[in-house]
Formats: structure tokens, sequence, C-alpha cells
């Protein structure tokens, strides 16, 4: 499909008809495969990514190999924090990664700017984008202050499989424990816990909901 095509069929409850016109007119339509960086750490926010389809990860940096995981990205959205990083000039502190394979129009952040002075349905769709995720956070410090680690690994499952709309996620052991921010070995144990209380089911890979 054309940027055009793409923008009539998702967007064209979203947006007002003129800013849909500037959203062809300026955007780039792009392709990203699954683990692909979209948005690095330490960079300049020449662009913000509005995900058409497929699912991207937004994760906190602070490049020395540490990160822990904020929230994911899915249709008809992009990242309020990105576009705070771009109002701002500032350079990024998040990473976007593709999460699966995805279909992402890349909008000049130039453009963005001045979108919040010409259109309402852009500062609507940023400001419920910004609560929606500010929430997200929320729940993120809560659960890391005041939850034990059961609880956010079956959270982050149960978040997951709502993301994909599906009950069983591809995930290792090891992705898991990236994106808490905490021991493989504590995540193993906690998955095996879970399982053997038949909340979910291991397989290669690949964890099930039951």
């Amino acid at each position: 499909m054309r940027i055009n095509e793409i923008i009539d069929t998702h967007f064209s409850k979203v947006f007002e008809i003129k800013l849909q016109q500037e959203l062809c007119k300026y955007g780039i339509l792009k392709q990203a495969e699954a683990d692909q960086i979209i948005l690095e750490i330490r960079r300049d926010a020449n662009f913000i990514p509005l995900i058409v389809s497929g699912v991207a990860k937004v994760m906190r940096r602070d490049g020395k190999g540490n990160g822990i995981f904020l929230h994911y990205l899915s249709d008809k959205q992009t990242s309020a924090i990105a576009i705070s990083y771009a109002l701002e000039n500032k350079k990024n502190d998040i990473r976007i990664k593709a999460e699966s394979n995805i279909t992402y129009i890349a909008i000049p952040a130039k453009i963005v700017n001045l979108w919040f002075e010409k259109y309402n349905s852009w500062r609507l769709f940023f400001l419920k984008l910004n609560q929606q995720q500010t929430a997200s956070l929320l729940n993120l410090i809560n659960d890391i202050a005041f939850e034990n680690l059961e609880f956010r690994v079956l959270r982050y499952i149960e978040n997951s499989s709502l993301i994909y709309n599906n009950s069983t996620i591809n995930r290792k052991h090891f992705d898991i424990a990236r994106d808490l921010k905490v021991s493989r070995e504590a995540i193993s144990r906690i998955l095996k816990k879970l399982e053997k209380e038949e909340i979910v089911t291991l397989g290669r890979n690949k964890i099930t909901l039951n």
C-alpha cells in the first residue's frame, strides 16, 4: 500500500484532513525487521516513528549496557517521550526497537513541532499518548518499589500477551531478565514456580498463559 492509502485506512478517524495531507507529504513509509533499532540513545531525535503495524519496544538505556523495559508501542502509536525530546531538541535517552516486523511512518521532528501549533487533533493525540504512557511508567515504578518479583514477571507476561493478542509469547528467560533488570536465574526460578502452579506452560523459548 502507498502512504496515502495507509493514512486513509489507519488514521482517517484520528487526524483531521489537513493533518492527514501533511502526513502524506512529509512522512516517509518505512519497515523494520524484528530486533532492528529504530531510535537509538545519544542520537538526535530527527524523526518520530508512527507505528502502522507490528510492535516496538521502548527501553531506557544508559549507554553502558544497562537498561530497563518501559512499554510497548503498537499500531497508531508513537513515543510521547521521543516527541518531548524532539520538542526540546535533545538527544534520545531511550531506545525504540522493533519487537516484531513493523511498518511505520517516519515524521521529521521539525514538522512534528509545528503540528502542535496548527492542529488540535495532533495535540489531543499527544495528550492521550502521554497519559497512557505515563500511567504505564507509574505502574512500572509501583511494581519495582512495592511488588515482589513473581508479580512483576506475571504482569510482564500478561502485558506481552495482551499487546500481541495471543496467550503464547516468544521469550527467552534471558529476554525477560534483561527487560526487568534481574538475574536470569531468578526469572527461571519464578517461571518454574508459575508452571508448577499451572499458571503458565513453558516451551522452547516461549511461554503460554493458561
